[in-house]
C-alpha cells in the first residue's frame, strides 16, 4: 500500500471532508437504506456538526495524493463519522483510519470504544475484531427505519 498521509483535520478541511461524507453516504447508503434514511444521515452529517466534533474530540483526515479520501472522529469513547470515498474503498485506508482512531483512544486513557455500524459497514467492524452488542433502529419516517449494530470493542494496549 502506498504511503497514505494521514493527519489530524483542520477546520480548512471542512468543506472537502462535508463533501466526501455526502458522497459516500449517497453512493455507499443507497442500495441497503431507503431515502428516508440517507436523508437522516445527511441531516446528523452536517458542517455544524462534524466543526463540532472536531473541537470536542479528534478527527483525523487521509489525504492521498493532497486530496481527502476519508476521515474519522473519536469523541469521548465513541468512534463516529468513520468515511472513506468509495472510489477509495477496499484498498486498507478505513482500517489505517480505525488504527489511528484507537490509538488515539489509548493515549486518551481510553480502553473500549464503541461505535454505530451502518449495514454495509458491518463486516468491516467485524473483521476489526468489534462485537455487536445488539441491532437497533431509528424511525426516519413513513415507516421506513435507518437499522444500525451498536458495536464495542475492548482496546489492547500492546497495539
Amino acid at each position: 500500500m502506498e504511503d497514505i498521509p494521514l493527519r489530524r483535520f483542520l477546520p480548512g478541511d471542512i468543506e472537502d471532508v462535508s463533501r466526501l461524507v455526502v458522497e459516500t453516504i449517497e453512493v455507499s447508503y443507497a442500495k441497503s437504506y431507503p431515502r428516508e434514511a440517507i436523508d437522516y444521515f445527511l441531516e446528523y452529517h452536517t458542517v455544524e456538526q462534524i466543526l463540532l466534533d472536531a473541537d470536542r474530540g479528534c478527527t483525523f483526515v487521509l489525504a492521498p495524493g493532497g486530496r481527502i479520501a476519508g476521515t474519522g472522529t473519536l469523541l469521548g469513547t465513541t468512534i463516529k463519522r468513520v468515511f472513506v470515498h468509495p472510489s477509495r474503498q477496499r484498498r486498507g485506508y478505513g482500517a489505517l483510519l480505525m488504527q489511528a482512531l484507537e490509538r488515539e483512544a489509548l493515549r486518551r486513557g481510553v480502553r473500549r470504544v464503541d461505535l454505530s455500524a451502518s449495514l454495509p459497514s458491518k463486516r468491516f467492524y467485524d473483521r476489526l475484531g468489534y462485537t455487536t452488542e445488539c441491532e437497533a433502529y431509528i424511525p426516519v419516517g413513513s415507516g421506513k427505519r435507518l437499522d444500525y449494530y451498536a458495536m464495542v470493542k475492548a482496546l489492547d494496549e500492546g497495539r
